[in-house]
């Protein structure tokens, strides 16, 4: 028919199957339609993937040499790589979740804080809708927010999908900020009291990170702990703890978790009154 038109004849490929592993048998099958949701296109906008996240991860299923193209164009777009059909794999392709969500983990902690709050604001106005009222009621006090440790040369890689950002950020949300003064295993209570009281002194919202850190560790040595964890390695007997422990303890007091995006500018974004109400609730709790 292209011949009989006066068409050039374009050349054809027959692309493998994309498989899964069946979670019953363990075995690998054909990605179905009916059994599998991200057999769909629905479902990565539903949980909240950046299209351009799932696109560099077909890439890396589709063209073995994908990976180390992007290892050394990590800035370059995905339309620049040289796309050839003989290195797909004759064999058939498996589809990893896990590896999806390392893929856009990479690709959203490249994106600018202005990028990040618009996507966000997007997939919550349709999936979402009380998160995306309080997220975009203060648009530059959520820019900031997801703006922490981002637009760095090492940015955090935490995020894979849209959907996890409630539960990532709450803390700095009134609204779903839940209080958590569970300590660490060699932390006591009255330490973690006495911590806090010495902070509360000491505590400046106009300290950058290098004098607020130092703050932490000048709290250590009249309080048993050591500001060296190399020392406390060599000798843990001889002391509580180190200046890790220490800034646990506040991390907890302000944002109910021991792990968390740069504390400085966690408190800073916050504020002096809610950061000081937060310790104070924690001492009373604790005490």
């Amino acid at each position: 028919l292209f011949k009989a038109c006066g068409y050039k004849v374009p050349k054809y490929a027959h692309t493998p199957q994309v498989l899964k592993i069946d979670e019953e048998t363990g075995d690998k099958r054909k990605l179905s339609k009916r059994k599998d949701p991200e057999a769909a296109v629905s479902y990565f906008v539903e949980e909240g993937f950046p299209k351009e996240s799932v696109l560099e991860y077909l890439l890396t299923l589709i063209n073995s040499n994908f990976e180390d193209w992007r290892r050394a164009n990590p800035k370059e777009d995905i339309s620049k790589f040289p796309f050839n059909l003989k290195k797909m794999s004759s064999s058939g392709c498996l589809f990893d979740l896990v590896k999806l969500n390392d893929v856009s983990k990479n690709v959203i902690s490249v994106m600018t804080a202005a990028q990040v709050y618009e996507n966000i604001a997007e997939w919550a106005k349709d999936n979402d809708p009380e998160f995306y009222a309080i997220f975009t009621a203060d648009p530059v006090y959520s820019t900031a927010a997801v703006n922490i440790d981002r637009e760095n040369p090492k940015p955090r890689k935490d995020i894979a999908k849209w959907s996890e950002v409630k539960d990532y950020y709450s803390y700095l949300f009134d609204e779903y900020y839940e209080a958590d003064f569970q300590l660490p295993e060699n932390i006591q209570k009255d330490d973690a009291v006495a911590i806090l009281d010495a902070y509360k002194a000491v505590y400046d919202p106009a300290d950058d990170k290098d004098l607020w850190f130092q703050r932490v560790k000048d709290l250590c040595e009249p309080l048993g702990f050591t500001p060296n964890v190399k020392e406390y390695k060599q000798n843990p007997d001889a002391f509580k703890g180190h200046v890790g422990d220490v800034s646990t303890v506040i991390r907890l007091a302000v944002t109910g978790r021991k792990n968390t995006p740069d504390l400085c500018s966690i408190m800073k974004l916050l504020g002096k009154e809610k950061v000081a109400d937060r310790i104070d609730r924690a001492i009373k709790a604790l005490g």
